[in-house]
C-alpha cells in the first residue's frame, strides 16, 4: 500500500469521526444511536489500517533482521550472527545437513574458521532480492533471498559463490528472530578459473561436527541444474512452482506460507468516541511517516549509486545536505557542498562520455534506523563496483557505507557520507595473490577540510567498519579489538 492510499484513507477516517463528534454535540437520541453505529465503522475501518501498518512494518523488521545477518558473517562475527536465531532454530547450508538450537548454529558457522575480522580472510555474504511475506498475523515469516559470496584466504585460494536462502522468521516478545535458515549453495568456482571451467560441489556433512539431522533436500549444485523452491506461489496467476519435481531431489517438510485470517492479528482497541479515535489515527500516522521515511532513504541509497555510477556530479553534491560532508577512502572529511563537489573531482571529470570509462557502482543491502522524530536516520549499506577503463586497466572495489541523513523541509539529504573500502583488486590478480595496499589517502593538490575521522586497513588486513546498531535480538554491542 502506497502513503498515498493511506493518507486518503485517514483523511477519510479523520473526516468522518470529526462529522460524528459534530453531530453528536447536538442530535437527538436516536440521532445519537447512528453516529454511534457511525462511529464504529470508522474505528473498525482505523484497525483494519493497523492491521496493514503492522504487515509492513514486519517485513521491513525481517529484511533487516537478514541484512545484519548477512554483516555480521561478513567479519565473522559468529555469535552476534548466531544470537539473531530463536532458541529453537535451525541452520542448514549446501548438503551439510541440519543444526538445531541456537548453541549448534552457532557451533557450525565457527566452522567457517576463528571469530571476529582475520588477517588475509575476505568473506563478503551479500544479502541481494529479498522476497518477504509475513502471516496475516504478525508472528511468522518467510523469505526468498539472493546470496552472492566473495571468499578468500590470502595466499591459498579465492573464489565466488551463488545461494539461495529460503528462510523462516518468528516474532517472540516482539521481536523478529530466524526460526529457520536455508542457504541452498547453487554455484562455487575458484576465482582463477571461473565458472566456464571449474566447478565445486557441494560439502556433505561434516564427520567432525556430525549435523542433528540429513538434509532436507538432496541436490547438486552447478553444473546439475537444480532450482531452489519457492515458499510462495505466482503472485499473478497464483500458480505453484513446479521447481520441487527436480529429478533425483528429496524435499522434507517443504512449506507454504502458514496464513491466517486478518483478523487473529493484534489490533488497536476499538475507539469510544471521535477523540480517542482522532489520537489512534495520529498514531498510525506517525508510524506510517516512519515507513516512508526508510522508502525514501532507500531510494535516496539507490540515486546516489547511479549518479555516482556515471560520474554526475552536480546531481550528487545535490542529494547532500548544504553542511553535509563526504568521506571516501581515507581522502579526509570535505564539508559543505562546494567541498563534496570539489572532492568528486578526485574520481574523474563530471561527465558520462568519457569513451571507455566503466564506473558501475551497486548499492545495496541497507540497515536504516530512522529516529523517532523523523528528522534524522542512520544507515549501513554495502557497495560493489566494477571499474575501469578501456584497454587501460580493470578492477573491483568492496566497501561499507556508515552514512547520516537529515530531513529538511520535509526532504531526506544526506548528512555525512562515509565509505570503509575493503578493497580495491586489479580483476587479472584477485583476491589470492592481491599484494596489500592502503587506501588512497589525501591529496595534495585537493586537499579535505579536516582529516580522515577514522583510519581504517584494506584486505588482506583486517578491518571492521563501526556498527550505528546494536544487535536486534540481544542489544549487544559489537566489541572488537584489532590484532597488533
Amino acid at each position: 500500500m502506497s502513503r498515498s492510499r493511506f493518507a486518503s484513507q485517514r483523511a477519510a477516517l479523520v473526516a468522518g469521526a470529526f462529522a460524528t463528534l459534530a453531530a453528536l454535540g447536538g442530535s437527538s437520541p436516536s440521532a445519537q444511536s447512528q453516529e454511534a453505529v457511525t462511529l464504529a465503522a470508522l474505528a473498525a475501518r482505523a484497525a483494519a489500517l493497523e492491521r496493514e501498518i503492522g504487515l509492513i512494518e514486519d517485513e521491513k523488521a525481517v529484511e533487516k533482521l537478514q541484512r545484519i545477518y548477512g554483516f555480521y558473517t561478513d567479519k565473522q562475527l559468529w555469535t552476534q550472527a548466531a544470537d539473531l536465531f530463536a532458541d529453537n532454530g535451525t541452520i542448514e547450508v549446501g548438503g551439510r545437513g541440519v543444526y538445531v538450537g541456537r548453541d549448534r548454529v552457532l557451533a557450525l558457522l565457527k566452522q567457517n574458521g576463528p571469530e571476529f575480522p582475520q588477517p588475509g580472510r575476505l568473506f563478503d555474504q551479500m544479502q541481494l532480492q529479498p522476497v518477504v511475506h509475513v502471516a496475516a498475523d504478525g508472528r511468522t515469516a518467510k523469505g526468498r533471498w539472493h546470496m552472492f559470496a566473495q571468499e578468500a584466504v590470502h595466499g591459498e585460494y579465492a573464489r565466488w559463490g551463488l545461494g539461495i536462502f529460503e528462510n523462516d522468521y518468528v516474532k517472540e516478545g516482539g521481536v523478529w528472530k530466524i526460526q529457520r535458515l536455508h542457504l541452498y549453495a547453487t554455484m562455487y568456482t575458484p576465482y582463477e578459473d571461473g565458472w566456464a571451467k571449474t566447478a565445486l560441489p557441494n560439502e556433505g556433512p561434516s564427520s567432525s561436527l556430525p549435523p542433528d539431522r540429513p538434509p532436507s533436500v538432496e541436490y547438486a549444485a552447478f553444473p546439475t541444474a537444480f532450482v531452489v523452491p519457492f515458499h510462495y506461489e505466482n503472485p499473478v496467476t497464483g500458480a505453484s512452482s513446479a521447481s520441487a519435481a527436480e529429478p533425483g531431489a528429496r524435499t522434507q517438510g517443504t512449506q507454504t506460507p502458514a496464513l491466517v485470517a486478518p483478523e487473529t492479528r493484534a489490533s488497536a482497541p476499538a475507539a469510544s468516541s471521535p477523540a480517542a479515535l482522532g489520537s489512534s489515527l495520529d498514531a498510525l500516522e506517525r508510524r506510517l511517516g516512519l515507513l516512508e521515511d526508510l522508502t525514501q532513504l532507500e531510494r535516496m541509497n539507490a540515486i546516489y549509486g547511479y549518479y555516482l555510477a556515471h560520474l554526475q556530479w552536480d546531481d550528487l553534491t545535490g542529494i547532500f545536505a548544504p553542511t553535509g560532508s563526504i568521506e571516501i577512502a581515507m581522502r579526509g572529511v570535505y564539508v559543505g557542498s562546494a567541498s563534496v563537489r570539489r572532492n568528486l573531482n578526485l574520481y574523474g571529470q563530471a561527465t558520462d562520455s568519457q569513451f571507455g570509462l566503466q564506473h558501475n557502482h551497486m548499492q545495496f543491502q541497507p540497515v536504516i534506523d530512522v529516529a523517532p522524530d523523523g528528522q534524522s536516520a542512520k544507515m549501513r549499506s554495502r557497495a560493489l563496483s566494477i571499474m575501469g577503463q578501456w584497454q587501460r586497466y580493470s578492477q573491483w572495489m568492496g566497501g561499507v557505507y556508515e552514512n547520516e541523513y537529515v530531513k529538511e523541509n520535509g526532504v531526506w539529504k544526506i548528512k555525512h557520507d562515509q565509505v570503509f573500502n575493503t578493497y580495491f583488486v586489479p580483476y587479472t590478480v584477485g583476491w589470492k595473490t592481491v599484494m596489500p595496499r592502503p587506501p588512497p589517502g589525501t591529496s595534495d593538490t585537493n586537499p579535505p577540510d579536516l582529516p580522515p575521522s577514522l583510519p581504517f586497513e584494506m584486505y588482506p588486513k583486517p578491518f571492521l567498519p563501526p556498527f550505528h546498531y546494536s544487535n536486534p535480538v540481544t542489544g549487544a554491542k559489537v566489541a572488537w579489538t584489532p590484532p597488533p
